[in-house]
This record gives C-alpha cells, sequence and structure tokens, in this order.
C-alpha cells in the first residue's frame, strides 16, 4: 500500500525567501522535480526528507504528514 506523504515545502521555502531554482540547487534535485513534490506530485525519498528537514532546521513531522493527518496543509 503506497500512502502519500504531503509536504509543507512551499511555505518553508517562500518564508525563506528563496525561489524553486535557488531550494533545488541546495537539494541537489532538478527545479521541476521540486515543484512536482511542492505541488504533491511526488512523495520524496528518506534522503531527501533528510535533506528538507536539515535545511529549513525542522523536525520530520513539521514539514512531512501524511495525507489527511493534522499537517498544517491538510
Amino acid at each position: 500500500m503506497n500512502i502519500p506523504i504531503k509536504n509543507n515545502i512551499q511555505k518553508l521555502r517562500e518564508s525563506r525567501g528563496l525561489n524553486q531554482e535557488e531550494l533545488s540547487e541546495v537539494l541537489g534535485v532538478t527545479r521541476t522535480y521540486l515543484s512536482k513534490l511542492e505541488n504533491q506530485r511526488f512523495s520524496p525519498g528518506p534522503g531527501l526528507m533528510l535533506k528538507v528537514c536539515l535545511f529549513f532546521g525542522k523536525e520530520l513531522g513539521e514539514v512531512f504528514y501524511i495525507a489527511g493527518g493534522d499537517g498544517s496543509g491538510s
């Protein structure tokens, strides 16, 4: 069973004043891939989840959540 993982990446990126190109470079992904993550089209793997959390200084549950859970983006 594939459970979609939602995220708050766009909100965090915008709060830092970054554009997609800047954040994608930091994370080592393409801007297109980052856009798809922000639009909830893909769920990131554990390595990318860790990079995102470390970059923003956030706990896992502050950035990622299960659809229908208590994440602020649901």
